[in-house]
């Protein structure tokens, strides 16, 4: 962990937090058109899987350097097991994710009046604790690509999963007449503590699954290739 990545990691929550706000602003105030909210949709889809990592400069030549080969491969002559390491990388993204939720969250619910009016502050929490939830589905996928493959494979399997899985998501539910960021709103302003239960459930589900398979993955991988 880096001043840098701290510094770049608050850039860009700044960033997502700017653009995402005047849409949502403009999505309750119903300035916005209903056929574009799928693109309300694609900003949070596409934002949450970032918020839990540090976007440290080193981050962003891993396709080139295969960062995460060479540790691999330099704590595998250590006395660490795969468990210890899968545990410590997702506490380190737990960490992050919910300082990152909370600050992003909270400054939308700070600066939007009509948001405050139409969820409440126990709304608040249930709408963070969903698109938590989501964060995690979405970040433990990243981290299994992270941990398990090559530096080339990571990037292209990531640029797959965010370029077609998001978008392709974003406009089926539009397709069907849904949308995520109005479904949890609307779970909010209706107090639907459940709604947020079963997102964590889902958060709780993908962990162990993941886990489990990254923890095979690791073990069969080579970190040369």
């Amino acid at each position: 962990m880096s001043w840098r990545g701290l510094l770049v990691t608050l850039i860009f929550l700044a960033y997502s937090f700017s653009l995402t706000t005047l849409f949502l602003d403009a999505f309750l105030t119903g300035e916005m058109p209903e056929r574009v909210w799928w693109g309300l949709d694609i900003g949070y889809m596409a934002f949450m899987p970032i918020f839990g990592f540090l976007l440290d400069p080193a981050s962003f030549r891993y396709r080139r350097e295969d960062t995460y080969s060479r540790k691999l491969a330099e704590w595998h002559t250590m006395p660490i097991g795969v468990g210890q390491i899968i545990a410590g990388r997702l506490t380190v993204f737990l960490l992050v994710l919910v300082f990152n939720c909370l600050l992003y969250f909270g400054l939308q619910y700070a600066v939007l009046e009509e948001l405050r009016d139409r969820i409440g502050l126990a709304g608040f929490f249930i709408n963070l604790l969903c698109w938590f939830g989501y964060g995690v589905v979405t970040g433990v996928m990243t981290i299994y690509l992270e941990l398990g493959f090559s530096g080339r494979d990571y990037f292209n399997y990531f640029c797959i999963f965010f370029v077609f899985g998001i978008l392709l998501t974003a406009l089926l539910l539009n397709v069907f007449g849904a949308n995520a960021v109005s479904f949890f709103l609307e779970s909010a302003a209706e107090g639907s503590w459940g709604t947020a239960a079963a997102m964590l459930a889902a958060a709780a589900a993908a962990v162990a699954g993941f886990v489990a398979l990254l923890h095979r993955r690791i073990n069969r991988r080579s970190f040369w290739s």
